[in-house]
């Protein structure tokens, strides 16, 4: 199966409206007076669904830099422009000078400080910032070489999330030009929320999570598959998700997911080891609060601290399908019990990059417990996350 990471981006022709011309011009370079350059304005944001007024993306999930490498047709670079923003932000405009009528290829990066070391590069290991290092404008080999790049995520110490997108436009003879351009977060997103309704406080000793993986591709593999074809319905990847995510809601329920598909025809690395457990320590749950006149207004224990977390793009093959399909293991161990509760988390049936996975754990006084899986972008939840 042959890699499908090229996006597409249609470009209007349009003189800039001011708000954009302020914007863009806040990013070092002025419109080019003569006809051998053209101006390429990127409105830069990660892809992230409509929230609430007053709800914030954690930092951490935030652009704090941004790098934009073009490359001309013949594939050599026309730019490779680092900027460190000004804290976390949401959205960047940059202004660049470009050559005009040819076809170009635009990477976009976000937070590679957070990369200390990538994988499947010649020579010895490097920063990925020091992997950009060696692409100066003219050189060639670019593509062919970040597209081979993996790392070893590290989500730790509030560390910011990578991002990666890439597009290729048919830029025209002349004009200056607008586009929103989307970066896709290297990880995907746990939040489990424990509902206690039993009658006393609940301590689980921890949680585990199997099978994931260990190393990503910086840049999503997506395969060119007649089942992948069918997904995005004409649509790029890029397009896809930037969609069902605009279009999920907290309300949303297993039949709503299940009909907006999952993208489950993608690569890791050969050399990832995807047999990885998560491990989880201490949530302590608080008592209910129980209304016996008006049941209705009863509350269950929660956790003062929801367990979110963030784990590798994975993929788990479940046994006996032939659509990729994948499963992926629960284990609660629960303070006072010799037996854990194992359970394979319903409704989630791939870990694509960018995915968020809401996981409700109900626990009852008959011992029993109830697992609910709801893989989607809450709208207005905080924190908010992804697909």
């Amino acid at each position: 199966m042959k890699p499908n990471i090229i996006h597409s981006i249609a470009v209007c022709l349009a003189a800039f409206a001011l708000p954009f011309m302020v914007a863009c011009s806040s990013r070092e370079e002025s419109l080019p007076e003569d006809t051998t350059e053209a101006a390429l304005c990127l409105n830069i944001e990660p892809i992230v669904q409509t929230r609430s007024e007053g709800a914030e993306l954690p930092d951490n999930e935030k652009m704090k830099s941004v790098r934009v490498v073009i490359l001309h047709a013949d594939g050599t670079v026309e730019h490779n422009e680092f900027y460190r923003l000004g804290g976390a932000v949401e959205r960047e405009y940059i202004l660049l000078k470009v050559k005009p009528n040819e076809k170009k290829k635009i990477f976009l990066f976000a937070n590679e400080e957070s990369v200390s070391t990538v994988e499947g590069v010649a020579g010895p290991n490097q920063t990925l910032t020091g992997f950009f290092d060696n692409y100066a404008e003219s050189t060639s080999g670019f593509e062919a070489a970040v597209n081979g790049l993996y790392f070893a995520p590290d989500y730790s110490g509030g560390k910011s999330i990578p991002m990666s997108s890439m597009y290729e436009i048919d830029f025209p003879e002349k004009g200056s030009f607008y586009g929103t351009f989307y970066v896709v977060r290297v990880a995907t997103k746990f939040t489990v929320n424990f509902m206690n309704w039993r009658g006393e406080k609940v301590t689980v000793n921890n949680f585990t999570i199997a099978s994931h993986a260990d190393k990503n591709f910086l840049m999503a593999h997506v395969d060119d598959t007649e089942q992948n074809r069918q997904l995005f319905n004409g649509k790029t990847w890029i397009n896809w998700l930037k969609e069902v995510s605009d279009a999920s809601s907290e309300n949303d329920d297993y039949a709503t997911t299940e009909a907006a598909g999952w993208l489950k025809d993608y690569q890791l690395p050969t050399q990832a080891d995807k047999t990885k457990t998560y491990t989880h320590g201490t949530v302590t749950l608080g008592v209910p609060a129980v209304d016996m006149e008006n049941p209705d207004n009863s509350k269950p224990g929660v956790a003062e601290n929801v367990p979110v977390f963030y784990l590798p793009e994975s993929m788990n093959p479940k046994a006996g399908t032939t659509d990729g399909e994948q499963e992926y293991t629960l284990t609660i161990n629960i303070d006072g019990r010799s037996e854990p509760f194992v359970y394979t988390l319903p409704n989630l049936k791939a870990l694509f990059r960018n995915t968020h996975v809401v996981v409700d754990i109900t626990l009852y006084n008959s011992n029993e417990i109830v697992v609910d899986v709801i893989p989607y972008s809450e709208k207005f939840l905080y924190p908010a996350f992804g697909l």
